[in-house]
């Protein structure tokens, strides 16, 4: 089974991140601290921090280690 990719341009990326900070401000909600996971969630937080106007932005680095037995 083949899937075709849909690529994300940067603006289909900026729109997409507009429109989850709209419905974020349509619920009223306005968070103190923006928590970002590195590696995917970078780019998303910082564009929500910049439309929600959240000056707090952290980052996170999450590491799997497999502990065989």
């Amino acid at each position: 089974m083949t899937r075709e990719r849909e690529n994300l341009t940067y603006p289909l990326f900026g729109e997409a991140v507009r429109e989850l900070a709209q419905a974020i401000a349509d619920d009223g909600f306005e968070p103190d601290i923006i928590l970002s996971i590195a590696r995917g969630g970078v780019f998303v937080a910082g564009g929500l921090a910049y439309a929600l106007d959240c000056k707090n932005i952290h980052l996170v680095n999450v590491e799997y280690m497999c502990l065989a037995a």
